[in-house]
């Protein structure tokens, strides 16, 4: 499963490696979706248009789920409640692998945050309705909600400059 898979970029890669992999690609824009179908026609690869927030995703349904440059935007809250949807539809052993933007420390993440909530206070705009700000997470505070939503093991398995790759896996 590709949460916020786009035009499929990363994908790219992965059918390198397993070409008749099996693909459920979530995304809010249709338009997106239709480039990946475009990318990729002879690819085994179902998708859904509409917000991974509020998807089923099933229980045990996917040996792998992946995200690339997305949950940037979100709050701890949201987050972790998408981590447990997301540990919930993975198959025993199952894998999440995240790869995002994340905050070089706990000062910049504060920060952010509170220019979020001060731009949803000053324009009357709810908490769960979406708003392209990026409010990246340290390192740390990214394995504790992964953690907090059920994931056993979890590591940084890569870093470069403030863009990491984050593993969970039962």
């Amino acid at each position: 499963m590709d949460l916020g898979c786009g035009t499929g970029l990363e994908l790219r890669e992965i059918f390198k490696k397993i070409p008749d992999l099996e693909v459920t690609g979530i995304d809010l824009t249709k338009a997106m979706l239709d480039k990946l179908k475009n990318n990729f026609p002879d690819k085994n690869i179902k998708l859904i248009c509409g917000s991974y927030f509020d998807v089923d995703f099933g229980e045990k349904t996917f040996d792998c789920a992946i995200s690339f440059q997305t949950m940037h935007h979100f709050s701890h809250k949201r987050k972790v409640n998408l981590y447990k949807k997301v540990y919930k539809c993975l198959k025993a052993h199952g894998t999440y692998i995240e790869c995002d933007y994340i905050a070089k420390d706990q000062c910049e993440e504060d920060y952010l945050f509170s220019e979020i909530n001060r731009i949803r206070k000053d324009n009357n705009i709810k908490e769960n309705e979406f708003i392209h700000f990026d409010t990246p997470c340290t390192v740390d505070n990214q394995i504790k909600m992964f953690k907090l939503a059920g994931f056993k093991e979890v590591s940084k398995v890569w870093q470069k400059d403030q863009t990491a790759i984050i593993l969970g896996n039962f």
